[in-house]
């Protein structure tokens, strides 16, 4: 098992950031500890040490959350070069195969090994039991309890952020006065995107309606767009989805009757863009849970020691954990007003003057946010 004393100076450069009086003093702090780790990072591949990385996931290619969790890896590499070795281990989607795989993940010497989701994450956590001396990183937990183990460290999303991100446009560019979410399977996890959803769009347009539904799963893209039309039939005319690889299907109602669809997690336009231009104009933008960039802050803290093993984070909007895909389809329709009012209503979640409900703090919050914005 690698030793991370080799990051140490990085360590010490990053205690000095929280030392400076202003904001200029402490940027130059947070560069020069970032250029030190991967200085050190360098020194450590010279002398033969690299750490050696293993993201598990059930597959990729889904063009949405686990590929953005993918991309973390590149963004690791970017970072530290050969000083890093990233492997993905697809450990499917039969759960039966789960605990095989991290069992074998924590066998084969990595440093650190990433995973997470509420779908699996109870399977890493038992077998980050018995390895105490592997550190793991949970990038999105659930069960903060459960992630309070000495060789863990979690991080997760303001889901509710994102969702609310995502009503703020759907309410200001719908002119229905009707819009729709969908979600996955019907937990609290994605009741906190669609609870977040409601509230944004009751906040832009308290007379909103909002049509809500739930797929089962993650995959039947085939129920997703059938949902999708039912929903337009309804009057919606802007459907957002937390419904991961089934959101396809979503995009494929809205390209076939014209409405427009926003994504989650990733910045989906994009992803569809160069093969599938005609789903991808429909695409107005996405809420993205950056889980990328915080698999390299989380792995950063963990090579140079900072991070605070046996808690949690939770990263959003103000934390750039959180964002909107601004991208040129949502440039080019969405007007210079709407585009202001947009962010001028976001500003203030970040600025604390407005709270969005958490379904995974108070789980009534997603009933009565639809029996508030519900279409009857």
């Amino acid at each position: 098992m690698k030793k991370f004393a080799l990051f140490l100076s990085a360590a010490m450069a990053m205690s000095l950031a929280g030392c400076g009086s202003s904001s200029s003093s402490t940027a130059a702090a947070t560069a020069a500890a970032s250029d030190s780790a991967a200085t050190a990072a360098a020194e450590g591949t010279a002398s033969g040490e690299v750490t050696r990385i293993a993201l598990v996931l059930p597959y990729i290619g889904d063009q949405s959350y686990f590929d953005t969790a993918y991309n973390g890896l590149s963004l690791l590499t970017d970072k530290y070069g050969s000083a890093v070795e990233t492997n993905l281990i697809e450990m499917g989607t039969d759960a039966g195969g789960w605990d095989t795989a991290y069992r074998q993940a924590a066998d084969s010497d990595y440093d650190i090994i990433i995973s997470g989701n509420f779908e699996y994450e109870p399977y890493m956590l038992e077998v980050a039991k018995e390895y105490p001396d592997v550190k793991f990183l949970n990038f999105d937990y659930s069960d903060a309890a459960a992630n309070s183990l000495d060789n863990v460290y979690a991080i997760t999303y303001a889901a509710n952020e994102a969702g609310y991100a995502a009503g703020v446009v759907a309410a200001t560019v719908s002119t229905s006065g009707i819009v729709g979410c969908i979600g996955g399977m019907e937990t609290d996890g994605i009741k906190q995107f669609l609870a977040g959803y409601m509230q944004g769009a009751y906040d832009v347009n308290p007379d909103i309606k909002v049509v809500s539904s739930f797929v089962g799963d993650f995959k039947d893209t085939a129920k997703a767009k059938e949902i999708a039309s039912n929903m337009h039939s309804q009057g919606a005319d802007v459907i957002y989805h937390a419904a991961g690889g089934a959101g396809n299907g979503l995009f494929e109602a809205a390209a076939e009757e014209d409405f427009w669809a926003i994504g989650v997690d990733s910045d989906q336009y994009m992803a569809f863009k160069d093969n599938q231009p005609d789903l991808a104009a429909h695409i107005l933008t996405s809420s993205e849970k950056k889980c990328d960039e915080g698999i390299l802050s989380a792995v950063t803290e963990m090579i140079d020691g900072t991070a605070a093993y046996g808690t949690q984070k939770t990263l959003g909007i103000k934390d750039g954990g959180i964002g909107l895909a601004e991208n040129e389809n949502y440039m080019a329709n969405t007007t210079d007003e709407q585009r202001a009012a947009i962010q001028a209503q976001i500003d203030k979640v970040v600025s604390g003057e407005v709270t969005v409900n958490d379904q995974l703090v108070d789980n009534t919050s997603y009933d009565t946010w639809l029996a508030k914005t519900g279409l009857n």
